[in-house]
């Protein structure tokens, strides 16, 4: 597959990449190898798209990003309503796991900027337990935001190939639009929840349950106060957006 034969499906004022995980960080690894422009990924869930809908940084951050991949069972159920053909999920986590198994691989060097110091610490200890070769570091997202230049010179330092950014939104999308061109990293993903994944605060369910569309549920479960809170404050909303499309499509 080549860059420019790659769909691109254009609805609720965003787009997503029509790629299953291993075309993508298969595309992602030919980019760092042959290009130096910054690959920027966004990952869309339900939460997203309501965000998107209310909020312009994260819609131009979405749009201007390189790929953006369907992080949600839910999504890929309505895009394949309205008659795309969505190969499959590609969670975040997932490709974070993927993209540090090929850093791994290709002596990429990786830098993560954000989470609490203990769960960034955690993080970074398993990742290098399991991938004993990787060059990783990190920084907690307690910086001070009234002297960002110190956060940037010290990533433009560490010279990494992959920033994983795990701030919230929309203050990541707001970061990576602004500097992604200055920090000279060859690859940005917001990878959100995935941090608090690979540090063992948020046990991921085993893969059947993933693959049927359960996570979400499972995590809420685990963290009713923040992400019960969100599901609830963000899926009814989608929802309605999601039916309004189809309601549209059937009509159309």
């Amino acid at each position: 597959m080549n860059f420019n034969s790659i769909e691109i499906i254009y609805i609720w004022g965003i787009k997503f990449n029509v790629l299953t995980i291993g075309c993508l960080v298969d595309l992602v690894n030919r980019r760092l190898v042959e290009n130096d422009t910054p690959i920027h990924i966004s990952g869309v869930n339900p939460e997203t798209v309501v965000h998107a809908s209310r909020n312009e940084i994260i819609r131009k951050a979405i749009l201007e990003s390189d790929f953006v991949n369907v992080d949600n069972a839910l999504i890929v159920l309505v895009l394949r309503l309205l008659g795309y053909k969505v190969p499959e999920r590609v969670a975040t986590p997932d490709l974070f796991e993927a993209l540090l198994r090929l850093a791994a691989d290709e002596r990429y060097r990786v830098f993560i900027l954000g989470a609490k110091e203990s769960v960034l610490q955690a993080a970074l200890r398993n990742i290098r337990k399991d991938y004993p070769n990787i060059a990783i570091e990190g920084q907690n997202g307690y910086y001070s935001r009234e002297n960002p230049d110190e956060i940037v010179e010290r990533i433009k330092l560490a010279a990494p190939d992959m920033l994983f950014i795990a701030l919230p939104s929309p203050e990541k999308e707001a970061f990576i639009l602004k500097y992604k061109k200055e920090l000279g990293s060859k690859l940005l993903l917001g990878v959100g929840g995935a941090v608090d994944c690979r540090a063992g605060v948020v046990k991921r369910p085993p893969q059947v349950i993933r693959n049927n569309g359960f996570e979400g549920i499972v995590r809420s479960l685990q963290n009713p106060l923040n992400y019960g809170k969100r599901y609830i404050t963000f899926y009814p909303a989608f929802i309605k957006i999601a039916i309004k499309s189809l309601f549209s499509k059937r009509n159309g």
